[in-house]
């Protein structure tokens, strides 16, 4: 039991609060006593002296009887138990005394003592409860004169420690509950949180943490762990609308060899039926294979498992290269593509390799999706922190509600899908940019053709 109490944060958080709570009221007793037993000692010093005073005045005024008398009525009114004076001559003998049992108890006379200075001194005798606090004076004429009174602060300060007692006792167990009561509140959202950790785990991401007066720190964490929620559902929904296109997209081309094959197979085929079944699956296959490329390639880029090199390249001539590339299949259309890139160089770090890749898809894209006799723009700038890289086409535009998700894998727009495609091509041209510190965005009013741009840093 004890070594689960000391394994929890709630336990360990009790056990130092309550040991605080232990050390400063310690220290707080030790202080007070200390200032209490001084305090008392001095009201004792403080007393003899006055009645030193006293006693010397009333010799000086009275005599020897004088003072004789003053001892008795001294003794009487204190308690001739509790009070004892008396005076010596100069070779130590007694001329006047009251309490004179005490005294021969006691014998105690003080070494050397100069005229007009006093000496304190405490005794104990068996037959007293009490110690005795003694003052010697030495007067102007070499007499010594000597007060002594019972010094029973003892009994204040037994009374005091046992109070003390009681009152830590009480202090230990009550701020052991209140040091519980508030650890197990300042803990109460990490519960939540792992009671919420817990629910995940169980497949349950629809309930969030709510929000609550737990302390600034307990807060962010609810409300990273509520951001890190929302992230996960989205990636377990993305995940499904991953498999079930890939499923959909790979289902097609497997459908469709078998149905090739099995029709050549079900009739008399000649050699030329072989030969196009043969074609159909070489063809099938490719698609697949560059599906499933494009697949890994995207998964390796968001992995960071794909390390793009990178060096100084001149995107300009990419860019020229791609229009090259891509001008037969625009012309057999009749579609134009227009070049605007003033005559400089535009360097920039980045990868050929994956730059190739981002502007094909681009012209790949625009040339799917533009009328026959259309117009493709491609636009280079330059600015002050990089470069920029537009694509515009003038076919059907993106409907308002599919821009939100046409850089999302897998994902084809109503107007795409009689159009031969995966849906991946933006997706790969959005990790591309993002692997080069750059962005992507499209522009489009769902009527008037589209307009991808690229920002890439110098």
């Amino acid at each position: 039991m004890r070594k689960r109490i000391v394994s929890t944060v709630c336990g360990r958080l009790t056990l130092s609060y309550t040991l605080l709570f232990g050390l400063l009221s310690l220290a707080a007793f030790v202080l007070v006593y200390v200032h209490i037993v001084g305090d008392l000692n001095q009201q004792t010093d403080d007393r003899l002296r006055a009645t030193i005073r006293e006693f010397t005045k009333t010799r000086e005024d009275g005599g020897l009887s004088g003072l004789q008398e003053e001892f008795d009525r001294e003794s009487t009114a204190a308690g001739k138990e509790r009070s004892f004076f008396r005076l010596l001559d100069p070779k130590g003998r007694p001329v006047a005394s009251s309490g004179q049992r005490v005294w021969q108890e006691l014998q105690w006379l003080p070494a050397r003592i100069p005229a007009g200075s006093e000496q304190f001194k405490r005794l104990r005798i068996h037959e007293l409860e009490y110690p005795i606090r003694i003052i010697a004076t030495r007067l102007e004429d070499g007499f010594l004169l000597q007060a002594g009174i019972i010094d029973d602060k003892d009994e204040v300060l037994e009374s005091y420690r046992e109070t003390f007692s009681t009152a830590f006792f009480l202090i230990l167990v009550l701020g052991g509950i209140g040091a519980y009561m508030i650890a197990r509140r300042a803990m109460s959202g990490v519960r939540e949180v792992t009671e919420a950790a817990g629910r995940i785990a169980a497949g349950d991401l629809d309930q969030p943490i709510s929000k609550g007066n737990r302390g600034e720190e307990i807060e962010a964490l609810a409300t990273m762990f509520n951001t890190m929620q929302k992230r996960v559902s989205g990636l377990i929904g993305e995940l499904k609308a991953v498999i079930n296109n890939v499923a959909h997209d790979l289902r097609m081309p497997i459908t469709r060899m078998r149905g090739v094959a099995e029709t050549t197979l079900t009739r008399n085929a000649n050699r030329e039926s072989y030969r196009n079944m043969a074609v159909t699956v070489i063809e099938e296959s490719d698609r697949l294979v560059s599906q499933i490329n494009t697949i890994l390639e995207l998964a390796e880029i968001d992995a960071g498992i794909r390390v793009l090199a990178m060096q100084k390249v001149d995107l300009a001539e990419i860019v020229r290269m791609a229009v090259e590339l891509y001008l037969p299949a625009a012309e057999e259309r009749d579609i134009t593509l227009s070049v605007q890139i003033d005559d400089q160089p535009y360097t920039l770090s980045g990868n050929q390799d994956g730059l190739q890749r981002l502007l094909a898809n681009l012209l790949d894209n625009a040339i799917k999706f533009t009328p026959d006799g259309g117009k493709i723009d491609i636009t280079l700038t330059a600015e002050k922190d990089g470069v920029v890289l537009s694509v515009a086409d003038n076919g059907p535009g993106i409907a308002k509600e599919d821009k939100e998700h046409i850089f999302d894998r897998f994902y084809r727009g109503d107007t795409s899908r009689s159009i031969s495609g995966n849906g991946l091509g933006l997706a790969l041209v959005k990790a591309i940019a993002r692997k080069h510190n750059g962005s992507v965005v499209v522009h489009s009013d769902g009527k008037n053709g589209s307009c991808f741009v690229v920002k890439l840093p110098q």
